[in-house]
Formats: structure tokens, sequence, C-alpha cells
């Protein structure tokens, strides 16, 4: 079994005025692939460090299989770590590198031989095995680190942003080759990353931290279509969600209007339950509204009448499948995605279709999701 528990974990620096880590608080189920994700600096390598006993914990307890891990040695800890630099020993035959882990803990050299050559097959390097690291690619090497993780067989694999020094293709190739791993090994595994691209199609469930605290504990579809913060809303998300500061308020027609300086938009039922809870503020609001749910289309315009706005595109940005436009209205940045070969220009005056069926609101003070006050 390789389940996980962090019971309240915290982590002080000497001189530093906050913990690095703030309460980390959280179970991981046998056989999960966690990801954690957030800015640089946000606790993340941190708390994984101390999950493998490289670090010391501060305060709080960290339980592998129900058995307290705080004053166990890294070594007895059955775990194994894939770094961000390999960490390959120069001097050693690709065999060698993957092998050292089970000579140290005693292992048969027949059962050395077996496990590694099933793992180099399965990371297709069985023909690097005599070969040294200088010899290989980025991504040759991060796979030998990889099969220098899996022959140790633990019950849980960290990672600590494995594919940083990998190329965009390699990234995506050795991405799929981890998700594969983890479908065909179902052991735990916890993985670092500051990629949300890397979070969202590899997790089963991730981790945003801010600050060293966790914001948001959630599926990936789930994260991002009910993000419970400001923070998560932004973080989550590429291009990242508009944000437009307002208020909401009840008008004498009965419905309740977002309304900025510029915007006036009559919200539908959806958004009722939080909107008539006396324990939600109204007046310091701040709506978002992801760039797929805003759009210059016909279709649009004619769908959603109501909710228009016009900008001045600034900026746009084509990826191949689709464009993204960056438009201003007064103080507001609106990002849209548009079709790839829209004729649309930067200095073009454009009327937008807001989706506020898909909007999003946030308590501006404390970065609480409306929703999340509600409950």
């Amino acid at each position: 079994m390789g389940n996980v528990a962090f019971n309240h974990v915290y982590k002080y620096y000497k001189g530093e005025p906050n913990p690095s880590v703030n309460d980390f608080h959280l179970d991981i189920a046998d056989g999960e692939f966690l990801i954690m994700v957030g800015p640089s600096g946000c606790g993340k390598s941190t708390t994984l460090r101390m999950l493998a006993g490289l670090e010391e914990i501060s305060e709080g307890d960290i339980l592998i299989d129900g058995k307290l891990m705080n004053f166990v040695s890294p070594k007895n800890r059955d775990i194994a770590m894939v770094f961000q630099n390999y960490a390959l020993y120069p001097n050693l035959t690709v065999f060698e590198n993957m092998a050292l882990g089970l000579q140290l803990h005693k292992v048969a050299k027949s059962e050395i031989e077996m496990r590694v050559n099933r793992t180099a097959k399965m990371l297709e390097i069985a023909h690097f095995l005599t070969k040294k690291p200088n010899q290989l690619s980025g991504g040759q090497k991060q796979r030998v680190a990889l099969g220098r993780a899996l022959v140790r067989e633990p019950q849980v694999f960290l990672m600590d942003e494995p594919l940083s020094n990998l190329d965009a293709k390699l990234r995506t190739q050795t991405r799929m080759e981890i998700s594969r791993l983890h479908k065909e090994l179902q052991t735990t595994m916890v993985y670092v990353t500051h990629d949300q691209t890397e979070a969202m199609t590899m997790g089963t469930r991730i981790v945003v931290m801010k600050d060293g605290k966790i914001q948001q504990v959630a599926q990936p579809q789930q994260l991002y279509d009910e993000p419970r913060n400001l923070f998560v809303a932004g973080f989550i998300g590429t291009p990242q969600m508009n944000f437009i500061n307002g208020m909401i308020e009840l008008m004498s027609d009965g419905h309740y209007y977002f309304k900025s300086k510029r915007l006036e938009l009559k919200l539908s039922d959806k958004h009722l339950p939080f909107l008539q809870s006396n324990r939600t503020s109204l007046r310091n609001v701040v709506m978002g509204i992801r760039p797929e749910y805003v759009s210059c289309e016909a279709w649009a315009l004619d769908r959603y009448p109501d909710w228009q706005v016009s900008a001045l595109v600034n900026m746009r940005e084509p990826l191949g499948s689709n464009t993204y436009l960056y438009s201003s209205f007064g103080e507001d940045i609106l990002i849209s995605r548009a079709e790839a070969h829209t004729p649309i220009q930067p200095g073009d005056s454009v009327r937008f279709a807001l989706n506020v069926d898909h909007a999003h609101f946030f308590d501006r003070d404390s970065g609480l999701s409306l929703a999340v006050l509600e409950e």
C-alpha cells in the first residue's frame, strides 16, 4: 500500500518570517497520481522533499502506509525520486546507474538483471544499457532517471519537475510515457511542477499552492470549472481567465446585474443560489470569464444580444488551430478565442459577446468565489 498522509505539516527556515510550507494537510490514496502545482517559491518542492526525507519537518507528521516517517531516513522510506537534473553518475553505464539502488539494498544479482532489463524494455532504452550518460540526449537521460526509480518498485514515486529540462516535443512524449506507466503500474505518484499543462493532463488530483498554503485540491476538470478563489482561477488555464472589477446589484425589474464602469450584464438564474444569500457581499466583486466564452463570431453575437461589449484589439496570437485576441475596453483587458483565420487585426474595434452563464464571481477582498462563500 502506498497511501500518504500529511497531518498539518509546517516548514520554517531560520531568518524567514513566514513558513515555507504552512499547515499542509492532505491524504493521498494508494495508486493516486497527485500533482502539486504552483509558482516558483510556493513550497511545493519543499513539501516533496519533506516526504522524501531530504528536508526536516518543523511541525506536523508525515505517514506512509500508516507509519510515521518524521524520523525515518530517506533510504528506509520505500520511495524513489526522480529529480529535475537527472542526477546520473557520469562514470557509470546506464545499466549500472539503474542497478545501483538495488545493489545498495543487497538485491540478488539475477533479480537486478531481470528488473533492469524489464524496465529498460518498458522505457525503450534497452539498447542504451552499455552507454554512459554523456552519450545520451536529454530525453534519453530522463528515461534512464525514470528507469532507475522504477526498478526500485517502491510504494511511492516522487518526481520534482522531471521534464523541465526537455524541449517541448520531448516534454509531450515523456508526459504521455509517465501517464502510461502510472496506469500500468498503479503505484502512488506525487509529481511537482510549475507547468499547469502537465498538471491538467497527467494528474488524477491536483494540489494548487501559493505562499506555502494549499489553495485548492480537486480533479483537473473540476479545478478548471470551479476555481475556489481568484488565484486558482488565474493560475489554471492558458490564456488565463479574464477578470473585471465591479459590483452586483438587484435592479427594479427583479433581476441581478453585474455592473462595471462600461458593462451592465443581466445575470441568469444559474447564479441565483449565491446571489440570494444574505451571507454574500455583492458590492465589491470580480467577474471572471474564460477566453473560450468570449467571442466575436456572428453566432455568438446573435445568441447573446444582452451580453456584449465593444473593445479595441491590441494584439492577436495565432496558434494554428485558433487565434487569441487581446483587446481593451477602458482599463480592462479582454482575451477572446477566435477562429484560426479571423481577419481581425490590431487596431480594429470589435463587438464581443460574453457567455455570462459560464462566468465566475469572486469577492474582491477575500479572493474567494461567491459560490464558496454561499456554501
